[in-house]
């Protein structure tokens, strides 16, 4: 964590400025590029110039702290495994310099632990190869996200941009190092340790583990707000989303996109993808970590033949899987605990009771070749908050 972070970061419950209490740090050297960035952003590049790896984060009024582990804020309400452990690992050091704080104990929103669970599983262990992104080439995803946020017509250099749900924060640092922004990453799972290790070295890019229920941020500060292939993964989509559209500021973006009922049907496979989905899903959330492995190895070769004989049909950047990808590519349609679907029409009128306006569907908007269709026929949706 950087402490320019702490000038964006607020209690989640409160929503009140926090106390940082350093213990760990360490020097971040900045190039004349970096400190030229940072200067145009009229911030001062002292705030960018250290990476603190250990502390907590305090709210006075509640005697809480979240606590900064690996590099990483955690600003779940409700207590983790990370969490716990870090509390156990420093107890004597809190109890001397917080007699009487804990942890935030409020409950978490349904399903939240279980959701934690399945995206952990799916990121933690999972290799980062920067040649590749999901089932694409890396210049393709970043081509195709270009294309999905906009970015052509309405650029982000030198913005505060928030993406919900970085995953491995692959497509994070793209933003934060190409468009030349600064970015904070949010996750609710562990998958914030490996983007850390990974990513955490890049002066613009903040990773966060948070809530999109809870987020823990000032309102209206974010110039771009985006959300691609994660709300549809909560108990409900409309509340998280009714929660980060208060993100942006007053005449700023943001960008929701989720699966879609019309991506599901538009082909035989995916008919009958979604009909495994159906059966198979319900069953696999709720087994151990262990046992969701072995139920998923029967459905890695369907996988593999897909996608490296059945899946190219001219597609720039399509990639062969391998096992591991393949593993990865079932665990995300199979593991989660919840899936929804949703119409542009259904999430348009979200944004118009947000007080959105000059809305856009990705799906009326002519698709490059290099963009997938699955990208364009799922829902995404992006509008201009009101200026009121």
């Amino acid at each position: 964590m950087k402490p320019r972070l702490l000038e964006l970061l607020v209690c989640p419950i409160e929503k009140t400025r926090l106390e940082l209490i350093e213990w760990e740090s360490s020097p971040v050297t900045l190039s004349r590029k970096d400190i030229g960035r940072i200067e145009r952003l009229g911030l001062n590049p002292v705030v960018f110039s250290k990476e603190i790896t250990s502390g907590l984060l305090v709210n006075r009024t509640r005697k809480i702290f979240y606590p900064i582990h690996n590099g990483v804020p955690r600003m779940l309400v409700f207590p983790t495994g990370v969490a716990r452990h870090f509390l156990q690992t420093h107890a004597k050091r809190i109890r001397q310099e917080l007699p009487g704080y804990t942890l935030p104990e409020d409950m978490p929103m349904p399903g939240e632990e279980a959701v934690l669970r399945s995206f952990s599983n799916e990121w933690v262990n999972y290799d980062w190869d920067e040649r590749t992104y999901w089932n694409l080439s890396s210049d393709v995803m970043y081509k195709t996200m270009r294309f999905l946020l906009d970015l052509a017509h309405r650029p982000v250099r030198d913005k505060l941009v928030l993406e919900v749900g970085i995953g491995i924060g692959g497509i994070a640092n793209y933003m934060a190092l190409k468009e030349e922004c600064e970015l904070v990453g949010m996750d609710l799972s562990y998958a914030v340790d490996p983007a850390y290790k990974y990513f955490g070295r890049n002066p613009f890019l903040h990773i966060i583990q948070g809530s999109a229920f809870k987020p823990s941020f000032r309102g209206d500060i974010f110039d771009l707000v985006y959300s691609h292939g994660v709300l549809h993964h909560t108990f409900s989509t409309k509340s998280a989303f009714d929660n980060i559209c208060k993100l942006p500021r007053h005449g700023g973006r943001l960008y929701v996109w989720v699966y879609s009922h019309y991506d599901e049907e538009r082909t035989l496979e995916r008919r009958i993808l979604m009909k495994m989905e159906r059966i198979i899903r319900p069953v696999v959330w709720r087994l151990p970590n262990p046992l969701q492995t072995i139920a998923l190895l029967p459905i890695i070769p369907l996988y593999l033949i897909h996608q490296n004989l059945l899946d190219d049909r001219g597609q720039p950047g399509m990639v062969k899987y391998k096992v591991r990808e393949a593993l990865h590519a079932a665990r995300d349609r199979f593991t989660p605990r919840y899936v929804h679907r949703h119409t542009d029409a259904e999430v348009r009128s979200w944004f118009s009771e947000a007080g959105y306006t000059e809305l856009q569907c990705v799906s009326q908007r002519e698709r490059p070749k290099f963009v997938p269709i699955a990208y364009a026929t799922a829902t995404g949706v992006d509008g201009v908050r009101s200026r009121i």
